[in-house]
């Protein structure tokens, strides 16, 4: 009998952490297993301990409710592993509060587990918006990877791993928490990945987010690329010093300083002809130079506070 466990980190959103639990409550497990969900609410105060409540009474899953106060994701995710690891789980699956999963979604992974012989298994994420998004905004792309293709990295919003990951007599990871800006999960599973741990990719076990209206605005993707990227230089430089960084990165930054200029610059040729196609440009124009500030800016230690504002409810 597998024990499996799904955990949810949560921060002000109520009716998006309603929805996923909703979710949840459908899921399917292999014969003969178990399931069990863990909230831990990472906030100044208890906003969403009603609405675990509400889901434990009117579901028959069990689901443990924790507060974690000091802020930061990998605070709330460590303090989830505890609590997961503490009810002798022998898989932990997470899932973000503005997310929501099909019923197979954890079959899909551990069937991908089991039949590669996978220690983590992680799937693709479809975005939805909950309103009508700008004419330039575009989802994340599908990926193009296949099921069974193995990989070295794996996200926390969609993932399911062996607990022995975890466990303090395997190999007893947790997240950093000095990556309280972002990228805490493709460190977390690269050393993972770096220990021996094999992460395999399931393209039928999707999971959907949805993208709320705040996170449309053109300020606000311009912040997220800049997170991405400050992330990205801060991570090589915890893991391969800062020469080899540099040797790696500044090319890339300043190809993409001089490829935005000229895309900004022709998009604002085109605006007067063709509006849609010139913003469209414009906007890969200041994309790819917010990527080369953010880049710039993580070799001088200098991160994001972009997961300091919660979008949604």
């Amino acid at each position: 009998m597998a024990r499996f466990t799904v955990t949810v980190c949560t921060s002000k959103r109520l009716q998006m952490l309603s929805r996923a639990l909703e979710s949840l409550s459908q899921l399917s497990v292999p014969n003969g297993s178990s399931l069990s969900i863990v909230v831990v609410e990472n906030d100044h105060e208890q906003r969403s301990q009603s609405v675990v409540d509400q889901f434990r009474s009117s579901h028959a899953i069990p689901i443990t409710y924790y507060f974690e106060p000091k802020i930061g994701i990998p605070h709330a995710r460590n303090r989830a592993i505890e609590v997961a690891i503490a009810g002798n789980c022998d898989w932990i699956a997470m899932l973000d509060d503005d997310e929501y999963a099909p019923p197979d979604w954890l079959l899909r992974l551990f069937d991908g587990c089991t039949r590669f012989g996978a220690d983590v298994a992680t799937g693709p994420v479809t975005q939805v918006t909950d309103s009508e998004p700008p004419h330039w905004w575009k989802p994340i792309p599908q990926s193009r990877r296949v099921t069974g293709e193995f990989r070295r990295d794996a996200y926390t919003n969609n993932v399911l791993f062996n607990s022995r990951i975890v466990e303090r007599d395997g190999l007893g990871l947790r997240f950093d928490d000095r990556l309280t800006f972002g990228a805490e999960d493709v460190d977390f599973f690269r050393r993972a990945h770096a220990k021996g741990a094999r992460i395999v990719f399931v393209a039928e076990a999707m999971v959907i987010e949805t993208v709320p209206a705040s996170r449309l605005t053109l300020r606000r993707i311009l912040q997220r690329t800049y997170m991405v990227a400050a992330a990205a230089v801060f991570l090589d430089i915890m893991r391969d010093g800062y020469p080899k960084t540099a040797a790696k990165r500044l090319p890339h930054g300043v190809r993409r300083i001089f490829i935005g200029i000229l895309l900004m610059l022709a998009g604002a040729c085109l605006w007067p002809l063709r509006r849609f196609a010139g913003e469209k440009t414009m906007l890969k124009g200041m994309i790819s130079v917010t990527k080369a500030w953010g880049n710039l800016s993580g070799f001088f230690g200098r991160t994001s506070t972009y997961y300091q504002r919660v979008d949604g409810a």
